[in-house]
């Protein structure tokens, strides 16, 4: 991957985005987008679109959401010491003795997730996770009051201190992959398309909320009212020793993106996305999918009366960990399928049943 998109990578997975406070990474994502949309909105709880090539009869929208798991603070102690919610779905076995960042309204607080000693455990407790409510951050304050000094307050949030890291070869590891790879995937498709070559609107939005429901492709799917969504998420990768691949199917890192089966991911979009890899010699895997939805995808097919909608999938290692995995080969991959897709249409192509 080229520097400067690799770079724009690293700052949306070190950016703090926790659900429902995603503006600062969104301003980044803007940053990226600005200097080749024809125009960009924002709506009211901050999902944001960029447009090229506006105006057109067909329109398709790329979209990953920018938000990630995060933590609110929901009790501080008289002592000083701070006790969390959760914000999406996180892991408390994950939690152990992690560092933090509280974002107070002056600047981040860090702090440390307490763990008592393993030699003051009794035998029970060394084979406990905790649950959330047990689970308390230590500052270093000598109070409450010293806490509330330094920013502290119910409501803050506060993500774990994890940044980014490359490892061997092109994969990466870091905190929140899931999803700002999709927002990444989203911008640099905006930026790669041949805008000589389209003959549809393209849409390239980063949504909020979705950790918490799917909230901001709701209102997204709504407003943009677009023929075409490709939805772009991470999706489990099953090349480790502890998952089943008769029961998870088979998704390797490094393999491409994969194409899932069933639910919202409409046959016509597919079988033109699998022509798309084919044309192109572009790597994808094949997924079928679980009944129930987990993605922004199962907003979007549902939107207005039903969109021609595909969830294509990234693999991930680690999900919903500090320490997620991608490959950046399977990013740019997703990235170009998209290119393809996109430049392949005209005003007039439909995506009626089979």
């Amino acid at each position: 991957m080229e520097k400067e998109p690799l770079e724009f990578l690293r700052t949306l997975v070190e950016t703090p985005s926790p659900s429902g406070f995603e503006d600062e990474n969104l301003g980044n994502w803007r940053g990226r987008v600005e200097e080749v949309a024809e125009g960009i909105r924002t709506d009211s709880y901050g999902n944001t679109t960029a447009t090229v090539n506006p105006g057109c009869d067909t329109s398709v929208v790329v979209t990953g959401h920018l938000d990630e798991i995060a933590l609110m603070v929901n009790h501080v102690t008289e002592d000083g010491y701070v006790y969390l919610k959760k914000v999406g779905g996180i892991d408390p076995g994950v939690a152990q003795g992690q560092r933090v960042r509280i974002h107070a309204d002056d600047g981040d607080v860090p702090g440390v997730v307490a763990r008592k000693p393993v030699h003051l455990q009794e035998d029970e407790e060394k084979e406990k996770i905790p649950k959330m409510h047990e689970i308390y951050v230590d500052i270093g304050a000598e109070d409450a009051e010293e806490a509330r000094e330094a920013g502290v307050h119910v409501g803050a949030t506060a993500t774990y201190d994890a940044g980014f890291e490359r490892l061997m070869d092109d994969v990466v590891a870091g905190r929140g992959l899931d999803n700002r790879i999709g927002a990444w995937i989203a911008a640099e498709t905006l930026r790669s398309v041949d805008t000589d070559e389209l003959n549809v609107t393209l849409h390239a939005t980063a949504t909020v909320q979705e950790e918490l429901g799917l909230r901001g492709a709701q209102m997204a799917g709504y407003s943009l009212k677009p023929d075409v969504a490709l939805v772009v998420d991470v999706t489990f990768a099953t090349d480790v020793p502890d998952v089943s691949e008769t029961q998870h199917g088979e998704v390797e890192l490094g393999e491409g993106p994969t194409l899932k089966h069933g639910k919202e991911n409409h046959p016509v979009v597919l079988k033109r996305l699998r022509e798309i890899s084919e044309d192109r010699s572009i790597d994808t895997q094949d997924e079928a999918i679980m009944s129930r939805g987990a993605t922004d995808a199962d907003a979007f097919y549902t939107a207005r009366g039903g969109i021609p909608t595909v969830s294509v999938g990234v693999p991930n290692r680690n999900m919903h960990t500090t320490s997620e995995l991608v490959d950046l080969n399977d990013l740019e991959s997703a990235r170009d399928l998209f290119v393809g897709f996109v430049e392949s249409l005209d005003e007039d192509t439909e995506f009626g049943r089979p």
